[in-house]
């Protein structure tokens, strides 16, 4: 340790401040008791996205735990508060276990992702071995990571004109026009310029062999898998 700092360059809090982002009340309690039972301090709790959004760049906690299917898209939540707090760890506590989910959190700006149904004394150990270094991260996921890295975190879709491989950002994209978003909304979420989108937009029509987005949503919700 040098001037208050373990090795990893982290500093080392006795009592790090947390902020909870969870819309199941019962859950969301019995968290906020184990980690305070274990030293941690609650400085807040949101049940919404929006919220957690909010709370974090007002309260700037050391830890976001967040459950990525809060109201309000939890899982978009990630990167907005990754950017409006940027020295927070956020920590995904989800009750999905999908790889895409879990990428997808981590390319957003999550330092760890741990499965509901840890317990209270894991969980805080967890939290705490995050700053010495240790990635939160569920044994359970370990396998889902290593196939996505070893693909490529590529995605495969099958379509009637042959076989198209997409990269993440174009399937991400791809995600998003699915749910009807704009291309300002897409370029807010990612952080880009709309430029970029209507960059990857066409790169993602051009594989597609669609004519338009309409097109490509389309074949994305006949072929391609979440």
């Amino acid at each position: 340790m040098v001037d208050g700092r373990p090795a990893g360059g982290m500093v080392e809090l006795e009592h790090p401040s947390v902020l909870i982002a969870d819309d199941d009340i019962p859950h969301r309690r019995a968290v906020r008791e184990a980690l305070e039972a274990h030293g941690f301090v609650v400085v807040g709790e949101a049940s919404d996205a929006a919220a957690a959004i909010g709370a974090a760049t007002r309260l700037q906690p050391d830890i976001c735990l967040i459950e990525i299917e809060l109201p309000l898209e939890g899982l978009n939540a990630i990167g907005r508060i990754d950017r409006s707090s940027p020295e927070t760890m956020i920590v995904v506590l989800s009750r999905s276990d999908h790889s895409e989910d879990v990428v997808t959190a981590f390319a957003r700006g999550a330092s760890g992702y741990l499965v509901k149904g840890i317990s209270g004394d894991r969980l805080a150990s967890t939290l705490r071995a995050a700053y010495h270094g240790e990635p939160p991260l569920s044994r359970s996921l370990v396998p889902y990571l290593l196939d996505e890295i070893r693909r490529g975190s590529v995605r495969r879709l099958t379509l009637p004109t042959g076989p198209v491989t997409l990269t993440p950002r174009e399937w991400e994209v791809g995600q998003f026009l699915r749910e009807g978003r704009s291309t300002t909304e897409i370029a807010d979420t990612l952080g880009v310029s709309p430029i970029t989108v209507r960059r990857h937009v066409g790169l993602l029509l051009n594989k597609l062999g669609a004519e338009d987005r309409e097109a490509a949503v389309e074949l994305l919700r006949a072929y391609g898998r979440r």
